[in-house]
């Protein structure tokens, strides 16, 4: 039983950027901890979410290595054309998915107020309703569903369904529970 050494790279990969973020990139770019008491009450901090994720992602990580170490030896192809190609297309829905999460709200902002609206600035609606939802929604649909459609090779109103879904779902975990969280990306506006 030998591991196949590009899929313990990759485990190794992603547990290294985990590690990482945990020890670097989270201290240093977020002020609040994962748990904030002040006056005796207590909140959850900025760093919560992050840190799950990151934690989480450390623990897949693991949980890939440990199989790929556990399991029998199997031949594969090296990497062709058309696994290049899946690649891509995976890569242009998320980054076609992010772009659209970070670009909605404030260019529908934008747009009512250029057609005489005068609600004011993203930054000031970022957290009001529909606008702290349009960006998630939307780009969260085009991301899920983008990633169905690669997988598939077609996109299907069920694959459609269940990403508006999953995305819906997504929201109502980040947003429902919590009284002081932003919805990506609108903390960073």
């Amino acid at each position: 039983m030998r591991a196949n050494p590009w899929s313990l790279g990759v485990a190794a990969v992603v547990a290294a950027f985990a590690l990482a973020t945990l020890a670097f990139w989270i201290p240093a770019d977020i002020e609040s901890g994962v748990v904030e008491t002040f006056r005796r009450r207590t909140t959850i901090g900025d760093a919560l979410a992050p840190t799950v994720v990151t934690v989480c992602m450390l623990a897949v990580a693991g949980l890939f290595a440990a199989t790929e170490l556990l399991r029998p030896r199997r031949e594969s192809a090296p990497p062709d054309r058309q696994s290049l190609i899946f690649v891509v297309r995976v890569a242009a829905a998320i980054a076609l998915g992010l772009a659209l999460m970070v670009y909605t709200g404030p260019l529908t902002v934008d747009a009512i107020n250029a057609a005489g609206g005068e609600i004011g600035s993203y930054r000031q609606l970022r957290d009001t309703f529909p606008y702290k939802y349009l960006g998630y929604l939307i780009g969260g649909t085009v991301m899920v569903g983008g990633i169905v459609a690669v997988v598939e090779q077609r996109l299907t109103r069920s694959a459609a369904a269940a990403a508006v879904l999953a995305t819906f779902i997504l929201m109502a975990m980040y947003d429902l529970p919590f009284d002081d969280i932003l919805l990506p990306p609108n903390g960073d506006q």
